[in-house]
């Protein structure tokens, strides 16, 4: 039976990635820093994932399972070693504290003649593979790294952080929607591809990566945004809002019609795509939260993330952002907020955020940026936003209004 190690057995890598190899007949091993998830993984040989809907919940075991302690590094670079797969399902901001393992793991493999190993990275980050090269370059040598496939991933399954009632019954529980196609880099894959139903090799993966973040993740960001300053708490109820569903579905035209000019990609399947994911947003059972999905303001308008990214992408076509300003906008202010002060130079504290001083996007969201500000009451806020956009888009001539 072939080996997939996962490291970090949380909502993805048990809400997704185990599934994926488990019913492909793989045994599947997390490699995690939890004791009590590790031991309750070791114990059980098994976890439940419940795919949920608004027509109900589908039970399915995950198994065979068993864990590693990530904080034993012998084990942990002797599960590495063995793996015919690892996947990385860590979080962005702790790709760095798995290198140790995943370098002693390499090392020990080589020595014992074993062939490459390819590492999955299903993170949120725009050029995770380089960010992981620039990592393991300092403790591996030229030779062992060529070994190592640095493999981006596009997770586009939504796995919301798990209901505290229900793991309190269940700890191991993880509950996830159906989305269940997980598309990889196929150039940077050594060796012979897997089969994996639902692992879908792409090239190039540019695009691939592209999309996911400036439009499921920018369209979710919108959402999750405009739903915290209108008073709701989770992402379908923000949805469901009609002004909210404009401006997330008119954000995510937006962006698909540039990704459709810069790589040449069918507008139609891209329009479709984005309808899809609006849908998907609209999963109640999920109870996914807008704080969850908002959560790091400053990463999430960095200049190379999902919302100014978006919009950088969207200007490269001579086009105006004026829904990505829209977002980022919500974004400054839900931020603001959460520090508990107004900024006394929001567009000083924009443009450290984004790295854009000047230009549409600027402008527009701090035409945006005031426009939320000065409201005494959020009553008919969505409704103003989209005027202002109208407002925007004719100005500058642009397709595309919401009215």
């Amino acid at each position: 039976m072939k080996l997939a190690v996962i490291i970090g057995a949380g909502n993805i890598g048990r809400g997704f990635i185990g599934q994926l190899f488990s019913e492909a007949g793989w045994e599947v091993c997390c490699l995690d820093v939890a004791k009590p998830v590790v031991d309750a993984l070791n114990e059980a040989g098994e976890y439940p994932l419940d795919i949920v809907s608004n027509t109900g919940t589908v039970r399915k075991i995950i198994s065979p399972v068993r864990a590693v302690d990530g904080n034993d590094r012998e084990a942990a670079a002797r599960v590495t070693a063995d793996a015919d797969v690892c996947v990385t399902c860590v979080g962005a901001k702790a790709i760095k504290y798995i290198i140790p393992n995943l370098a002693a793991g390499v090392k020990l493999r080589i020595s014992e003649g074993r062939g490459p190993l390819n590492l999955l990275i299903c993170e949120n980050l725009m050029d995770a593979d380089a960010y992981i090269r620039s990592l393991l370059e300092p403790v591996l040598t030229a030779e062992e790294l060529s070994s190592v496939g640095l493999v981006e991933t596009s997770v586009g399954r939504m796995v919301p952080v798990p209901d505290k009632t229900l793991t309190e019954r269940e700890p191991l529980l993880v509950r996830a929607e159906s989305y269940g196609v997980l598309p990889f880099d196929r150039d940077a894959w050594l060796g012979e591809l897997p089969d994996v139903p639902g692992l879908l090799p792409m090239s190039p993966f540019r695009f691939v990566v592209e999309r996911k973040l400036y439009v499921h993740n920018m369209g979710h960001a919108v959402c999750a945004y405009l739903g915290t300053l209108c008073g709701y708490s989770s992402i379908a109820g923000a949805i469901s809002d009609p002004g909210i569903r404009i401006a997330v579905r008119e954000a995510m035209i937006s962006s698909v019609r540039a990704l459709s000019k810069r790589y040449g990609q069918d507008l139609d399947a891209l329009l479709e795509h984005g309808a899809d994911l609006v849908r998907r947003f609209g999963n109640r059972a999920l109870g996914d939260t807008c704080a969850r999905v908002g959560s790091d303001v400053p990463r999430k308008l960095a200049k190379s993330d999902r919302l100014t990214g978006a919009a950088l992408s969207v200007l490269q076509t001579g086009e105006r952002p004026v829904w990505m300003s829209l977002g980022a906008a919500a974004a400054l202010r839900v931020y603001e907020l959460s520090e508990g002060a107004d900024f006394p130079d929001p567009g000083t504290a924009f443009s450290a955020l984004t790295g854009v001083g000047e230009g549409p996007y600027y402008e527009d969201a701090m035409t945006f940026y005031h426009a939320i500000r000065n409201r005494v009451s959020t009553a008919g806020l969505e409704a103003e936003l989209i005027g202002l956009a109208d407002g925007m888009l004719a100005e500058s001539g642009a397709d595309g209004s919401a009215s």
